[in-house]
């Protein structure tokens, strides 16, 4: 049963990357059109830029700036320099050694798909204990058995009613490590099987208390959401862990990899997942994790004011009884398929909206990418 659900878990997740995968080529926007309109704004002279921390406009009844900007702390505009990059191909030897896999354990290969669409193979590792390690030349994931019970209670998706990820979010140090101990221990370990923990930040980090373990265990169960045959036969300090969304960064920016933009409003924009209790790793998650090439010419970015026009231009005619308020605006940097091996690294402002009708409670999110050097709207990452 519980080998079944994390089968049927992880080739969910080849089938998510379809999906996005047709969203990205009918959006598509072909490279050369792109370095056109960004190379000689490269090579022009770079000025001294600088972006506020909030905005606060009022544009029209029907659209409102009420936005906090978000940049890296390790960022400086007027040292940012042109790049490229490549998917980094996990170690198989390391992660296999690292995890104690071996010869006794049942070993299968299935088919998925690439980021830019090519077939490649995933291969599946899994011993007598259903402990699982997965592989594939762009991604990487090991789970423990027991994370069957974790991804029962824990939910963190904004839209679910179930969501309880402000419950596990208090900061608060467990019973085996302190939080700072915890993570100092996982980015050692991470480092050992070939990812650079140096160019990591934390994202989002929850603290899995027993206690709100069973509890939200008894939740779920309760609203019909597990069976009781999946319920956990007991639970014990032994099961508490520390659950990290890891981001990678360059120069400063977080890299955003995934294809839509609408993945970036919660914790699943990580490239690097972790769950660590006091046995060590019981989770790590891999994916399109990047090797970054810098280059000698730095980077020409529009003014602030462009990336508001440009959110101006689109919503500025909204009409009265549909109030858009801009909420935030992120600066990271979003690697665009040159070929099957090459990516130029595109700055890019992810702004996050709101739509509200009046009389109504409902509020609809919405994502708009912006290139961070044209200030035009970015549709490679539309959808």
């Amino acid at each position: 049963m519980k080998k079944k659900v994390l089968i049927k878990w992880i080739i969910g997740c080849g089938m998510l990357c379809m999906m996005l995968l047709v969203l990205w080529k009918r959006t598509h926007i072909n490279y050369d059109e792109y370095s056109e309109k960004t190379s000689d704004m490269q090579h022009e002279e770079v000025e001294e830029i600088r972006f506020p921390d909030y905005i606060n406009e009022k544009v029209s009844d029907g659209l409102v700036f009420d936005a906090e900007v978000v940049i890296g702390e390790n960022f400086d505009p007027d040292n940012f320099y042109v790049s490229t990059a490549r998917i980094m191909k996990p170690d198989e030897e390391k992660w296999k050694q690292f995890f104690g896999v071996d010869n006794t354990w049942d070993y299968n290969v299935y088919e998925t798909e690439s980021r830019i669409g090519d077939k490649i193979e995933f291969q599946t590792y899994t011993d007598k204990q259903e402990n699982t390690l997965y592989l594939t030349s762009e991604e990487a994931l090991w789970a423990k058995q027991d994370m069957v019970f974790i991804y029962n209670v824990l939910d963190t998706n904004e839209y679910s009613p179930q969501n309880n990820g402000k419950l596990f979010s208090e900061k608060m140090d467990l019973s085996f490590e302190s939080r700072q101990d915890n993570l100092r221990n996982v980015l050692d370990k991470i480092q050992q099987i070939g990812i650079d923990a140096a160019e990591l930040e934390v994202h989002q980090e929850y603290d899995l208390n027993v206690d709100k373990l069973k509890e939200q265990e008894e939740k779920k169960i309760e609203a019909g959401d597990i069976e009781q045959s999946e319920k956990k036969e007991s639970w014990s300090t032994s099961d508490e862990a520390y659950y990290y969304y890891l981001d990678e960064t360059t120069q400063g920016l977080p890299v955003f990899s995934k294809r839509s933009v609408n993945d970036y409003s919660g914790d699943e924009r990580s490239q690097i997942i972790v769950c660590a209790g006091n046995d060590g790793i019981r989770y790590l998650y891999m994916k399109w994790f990047f090797l970054f090439d810098i280059g000698v010419d730095k980077v020409k970015f529009a003014p602030i004011d462009n990336i508001k026009e440009c959110i101006k231009t689109k919503y500025g005619k909204t009409l009265d009884e549909n109030c858009i308020t801009v909420k935030k605006m992120v600066l990271g940097v979003y690697p665009l398929a040159i070929d099957k091996e090459k990516n130029a690294v595109v700055p890019v402002w992810i702004c996050f909206l709101e739509r509200k009708t009046k009389g109504s409670e409902y509020v609809e999110k919405l994502y708009v990418p912006i290139n961070a050097i044209t200030g035009e709207e970015f549709y490679d990452m539309e959808g």
